[in-house]
């Protein structure tokens, strides 16, 4: 890729940075409005960590992709299933996993269509 630079690699990175940390503010809402929905101290850490990876190699490999639309819709959508399955696999009940992926799902097409119509790469 010819465009690929220091200087959009680093807006890229903190771009992606941006939307997860926003989106684990709203998912922090929903978690707070149940004792059911309640989650470990660890959580929200690994969500950022995890989140940030995931989404700025998501940035990357669907790079061409133009639309915000679009982008936002295949950004959020790797980002929520994978950390789903994280989340699965670490032993939270399916029907947890399940409301939280549409619950993820959309604060992330949100607030990365925000984000990607804003800043456009």
């Amino acid at each position: 890729m010819k465009d690929i630079s220091v200087k959009r690699v680093t807006l890229s990175l903190g771009l992606t940075f941006g939307i997860i940390l926003i989106f684990s503010a709203g998912d922090y809402f929903f978690h707070q409005l149940s004792a059911e929905y309640a989650v470990p101290p660890h959580y929200f850490p690994n969500k950022i960590i995890y989140g940030t990876i995931i989404g700025f190699v998501t940035y990357w490999l669907f790079v061409k992709v133009k639309p915000p639309l679009l982008k936002s819709l295949i950004f959020s959508a790797a980002i929520a299933v994978l950390l789903q399955i994280r989340y699965f696999l670490e032993g939270y009940p399916l029907d947890f996993v399940v409301l939280f992926l549409f619950i993820h799902f959309a604060i992330l097409w949100l607030v990365s269509w925000g984000a990607f119509t804003l800043v456009p790469m």
